[in-house]
């Protein structure tokens, strides 16, 4: 039986209206107290979830931030929104890319893909879902007693449309498939969350600052999430080193944010093609 921890005691401060200053769990990939070495059939998993929109909108942008224990595998399944795959530290097989830090993977909302299957020093990665309520997923029925999904409340159902060439496979290779995308972040990198002329698609960057650069006082129009992954940055007396992000509401001053003596890479995630712009204040 699988068991996913979710962390509920992220420290959040608020450093302008709108603006809160919020820090991922410590530990990489193994959690912050070793929580993915635990001796679990299935293995476990420690989990981070911050959401990007207030809880009645009904299209949100849910980032986990998931610590997957060593060789974990989890077969084809499929979400019905669309996705992405970041990963933070080791690394995982997804169908048949071995996937590293900075890989990148995208699938269209429905698409079978897969299986996961989690790298010999386990793996942290972002799995960012841009959905409306009420959206699920699912496995196909030969997966219900598969030992990773016991105790998980998945969905199983038969597979339709362009799932059904998965029929009596175990993995779905990559390389040509329609609604996968693959990637890597590297500097002024955008991966899109949804079809190029959706309303409601997320958007994801990668921006990198010179030391000492600065992003002048700003707001954005939708929602905005702004991560350190290297490096640091200062914001209003506040210094944000790796797993400090600010989630940022619409229309909200953002303060000036600078970054250290030797950069930063930030990872930024926009609810929707709205929250790209930086608008000067």
């Amino acid at each position: 039986m699988q068991r996913t921890l979710v962390n509920s005691d992220r420290p959040s401060e608020s450093i302008a209206p709108g603006v809160t200053l919020e820090r991922l769990g410590a530990g990489g990939k193994a959690g912050p107290q070793g929580e993915t070495l635990a001796d679990l059939p299935g293995g476990q998993i420690w989990s981070d979830i911050f959401l990007l929109g207030d809880p009645t909108d009904a299209f949100q942008v849910t980032v986990p931030d998931l610590r997957m224990p060593p060789n974990q595998y989890w077969p084809l399944h499929w979400h019905d929104c669309w996705i992405a795959i970041v990963v933070l530290e080791g690394r995982c097989l997804v169908g048949d890319w071995w996937m590293g830090p900075g890989d990148v993977l995208i699938t269209e909302a429905g698409l079978e893909y897969g299986p996961l299957l989690i790298g010999p020093q386990g793996c942290r990665l972002f799995e960012i879902f841009a959905k409306h309520h009420l959206q699920a997923g699912g496995y196909a029925p030969e997966y219900r007693d598969h030992p990773t999904l016991q105790g998980t409340h998945s969905v199983f159902a038969e597979r339709t449309g362009v799932n059904t060439r998965n029929a009596g496979r175990q993995t779905l290779p990559l390389e040509g498939v329609a609604g996968v995308a693959k990637g890597r972040l590297e500097p002024g990198a955008r991966f899109d969350l949804g079809a190029p002329d959706a309303r409601d698609r997320a958007v994801l960057l990668d921006t990198r600052l010179a030391p000492a650069e600065r992003i002048p006082v700003h707001a954005y129009d939708d929602w905005r999430a702004i991560i350190v992954f290297e490096g640091e940055v200062s914001v209003a007396g506040h210094r944000l080193e790796k797993d400090a992000f600010l989630l940022i509401r619409p229309d909200s001053r953002t303060p000036e944010i600078q970054a250290g003596p030797f950069g930063a890479q930030l990872f930024e995630v926009a609810r929707t093609p709205a929250a790209v712009e930086r608008r000067a204040c």
